[in-house]
């Protein structure tokens, strides 16, 4: 091994400043995931002539002088729109491992502060969720009841492992809020979002953000919008009791509003429930809405008719050279009833055939259409300046006997 000199390593550091793109070009590492072709951005250079890069990957691997090779590249990205990344790497990796490379790639941008690295970002985001619709993921399956209905129904099981990842959820939340301060008291909170949206999905995002904000009621540093919004849901809730956000309350106000903007855009009802929307079969006058199917040819799906005294029903159905035989039917009066009625059967049928359904790789990215073009977000005010705006800001009323809620400490914007 070559040991660069001193004037060698300032020539490096000269020539591959913080934030230059780079080009792998040879890396004599067996062991490494990386290959020919693949960028990323410097870190650093260290005193031994390291150059130290944050590849787009996710890896982190330095080039050592006189061994590896990289190669200086515009300073644009790769791909100028996030679809064309998310649909090589697809097409490259396969559909599974390649939501794991554009998610740990979103997970290596939240500091990012680069309108056109943001806008990248968000259709990257947006052509993840978009591939991933009809695929169920029981960590993500939050479930509807709380324990006394979960034990007559001999769901207990159910209900304690939601429960844990509902507060599995929680640290993620704060910890991509933490990770995503790019300088002091400066957080972008729209990737911190998607980041925390990828890891554990916006059914349980958004019922643990509901959760938390509903049970500060009288906390004046949330507006009224969020306040609204988490008061809509019905949720067990002893079953978030330590699902606890610590992220201080300004901040947890500007994630919910970029996480209530993607909720909406994406489409709300489409990601509320496992599975895939549908406008095809109509059975016994119920026209299907949803649908999962899963590799054994079984499925659940949720009918529709307004006219019935039952209008919703959940059925489970079988497939034979493409047709589906329904039976099984689970009538329901309300919408909610029929959707936690299709969650805990998706929930049981995964215990024991837990191999998903997947969708031919790309074909629901390939079929999504144009995205809106997103308007690059303004940076976000300082987080002081919210803080102390909010001192001089009119409270709620509290009721009386109230207890006075314990104020929660601001996250440090420290970087790990």
């Amino acid at each position: 091994m070559r040991f660069a000199s001193k004037e060698t390593v300032a020539r490096l550091r000269e020539q591959y400043p913080a934030g230059t793109r780079v080009e792998l070009v040879a890396m004599d590492d067996p062991y490494s995931m990386l290959r020919p072709g693949d960028r990323g951005r410097v870190a650093s250079v260290d005193d031994s002539g390291t150059i130290h890069v944050r590849w787009d990957s996710g890896s982190g691997l330095g080039i050592v002088y006189g061994v590896d090779q990289v190669k200086r590249v515009g300073n644009t990205i790769k791909y100028e729109i996030g679809l064309d990344f998310f649909r090589d790497t697809a097409l490259s990796h396969g559909m599974e491992e390649a939501l794991g490379i554009c998610g740990r790639y979103l997970s290596a941008q939240l500091k990012t502060k680069l309108p056109e690295e943001r806008q990248f970002c968000r259709e990257l985001f947006e052509a993840m969720v978009e591939a991933s619709v009809s695929k169920v993921d029981p960590d993500q399956i939050v479930y509807p009841y709380g324990i006394e209905k979960a034990k007559d129904r001999l769901e207990t099981s159910f209900y304690h492992i939601s429960s844990g990842r509902n507060s599995e959820c929680a640290k993620v939340i704060d910890e991509a809020i933490h990770n995503s301060c790019y300088k002091r008291d400066f957080y972008n909170l729209g990737i911190a979002s998607m980041v925390a949206i990828h890891n554990c999905g916006f059914q349980r995002v958004n019922a643990v953000l509901a959760h938390n904000i509903r049970s500060r009621e009288f906390d004046g540093r949330f507006s009224r919008t969020n306040k609204e919004w988490a008061s809509s849901f019905d949720l067990p809730d002893k079953t978030f009791g330590d699902a606890v956000l610590n992220a201080h309350p300004i901040l947890l106000d500007g994630f919910a509003d970029h996480f209530r903007k993607l909720y909406q855009e994406l489409g709300a009802e489409r990601f509320a429930l496992p599975g895939a929307p549908e406008t095809g079969d109509a059975v016994q006058n119920y026209k299907i809405t949803r649908s999962i199917w899963f590799n054994d040819q079984r499925g659940f799906a949720i009918g529709h008719n307004p006219k019935a005294a039952a209008p919703f029903v959940c059925w489970q159905f079988s497939t034979e050279n493409g047709a589906r035989d329904f039976y099984w039917g689970n009538y329901c009066s309300t919408a909610k009833e029929a959707a936690d009625n299709y969650v805990t059967r998706i929930l049981v049928h995964m215990k024991d055939e837990s191999i998903k359904a997947i969708p031919s790789p790309l074909a629901t990215a390939e079929t999504c259409g144009e995205f809106a073009p997103g308007t690059p977000a303004e940076e976000e005010p300082s987080v002081m300046r919210q803080i102390k705006a909010a001192k001089h800001a009119p409270h709620s009323q509290k009721e009386p006997g109230e207890k006075k809620h314990p104020r929660n400490k601001t996250q440090g914007g420290s970087e790990r």
